[in-house]
């Protein structure tokens, strides 16, 4: 597969396999420069014998919806089919990027809207990952 933007990217698979590669940009290099590729089966080893699991949701406008993973997350990253936003949850906070026109705009989520739970994948609310119409592919790791 040629390198594409993560933001060219329409769907996320539902179960991603040992030597299904992910696209990386080495930060020491131009950003110009083609992104490396690394299987999922090396970056879960890099990373400890890490949990993964993916999927995707409609929304339905409620507060407080809670998305299973079967893990504790670490991260969660969102994308929204309709509006081409990005959103990661983190254990320091949420975060919501848009790219328009090759401009990134960057909103701070307020730390209540968005979290990991406690004991098994995470929470959404209405305002901001969980809108009726939009749809949302996500990727977890714990």
């Amino acid at each position: 597969m040629a390198d594409t933007k993560l933001s060219a990217l329409s769907e996320l698979a539902t179960t991603p396999a040992d030597t299904d590669e992910v696209y990386i940009r080495d930060v020491s290099e131009a950003a110009a420069d083609e992104s490396k590729r690394i299987t999922v089966a090396n970056l879960m080893a890099a990373a400890g014998g890490a949990s993964i699991a993916s999927g995707t949701y409609s929304g339905n406008q409620g507060d407080d919806r809670q998305i299973t993973t079967g893990f504790v997350c670490k991260i969660v990253i969102l994308w929204d089919r309709l509006l081409y936003t990005w959103i990661c949850i983190s254990t320091t906070g949420s975060i919501r990027i848009k790219e328009t026109n090759q401009i990134a705009d960057l909103v701070i989520i307020p730390s209540a809207d968005l979290v990991l739970h406690a004991s098994n994948g995470f929470v959404v609310d209405g305002s901001f990952a969980n809108q009726t119409g939009d749809t949302y592919d996500w990727v977890a790791l714990g």
